[in-house]
């Protein structure tokens, strides 16, 4: 029998492949241009302003919005919202692929695999977002002292009035 997946590790996988992507965006975008995304320099820009681009949209955003999937891992049920947010993310990424399909034709096979990529990244988040449970609370090992002392005992008397 198949055991449900952890949705800490599948947050955390998640959001590490977003950090990556993102890291390799910043540090290295001509080659996410060429290989990754098929971009090219406009001539009408500048070589500096569209690498700028790239690093920040593909490279600033991935890697703040994986660094905070990462974070949410640590605690799937406290941040549920936000794995499904990034879910929802991922899933609009496929379904705009998918539009595009539609309205320009195929978009080869590398279109296609980012599509289901990116399908299967959203999906699985929101599979973790919904899975997840609250932390279990340790059992305390602290424990009330008990007392043999009659109840009685515990009760003070009622004081006397006053003399008049």
């Amino acid at each position: 029998m198949l055991r449900p997946m952890n949705p800490r590790v599948i947050t955390a996988a998640v959001g590490g492949f977003m950090v990556l992507l993102g890291m390799a965006a910043l540090l290295e975008p001509e080659m996410v241009m060429e290989r990754v995304l098929g971009f090219a320099v406009d001539p009408k820009s500048t070589e500096n302003f569209v690498h700028g681009e790239v690093r920040a949209a593909y490279g600033g955003i991935f890697t703040v919005v994986g660094v905070f999937t990462v974070i949410a891992a640590m605690n799937p049920y406290l941040h549920r919202s936000r794995i499904f947010m990034v879910g929802m993310i991922w899933l609009g990424a496929c379904g705009g692929r998918v539009f595009g399909a539609f309205s320009d034709g195929s978009p080869g096979a590398f279109g296609w695999a980012s599509a289901v990529l990116e399908g299967i990244a959203g999906a699985a988040l929101l599979y973790a977002a919904q899975a997840a449970a609250p932390p279990e609370e340790p059992e305390s090992t602290i424990r009330p002292i008990e007392t043999s002392t009659p109840s009685s005992a515990t009760t003070a008397p009622a004081p006397e009035p006053p003399a008049a």
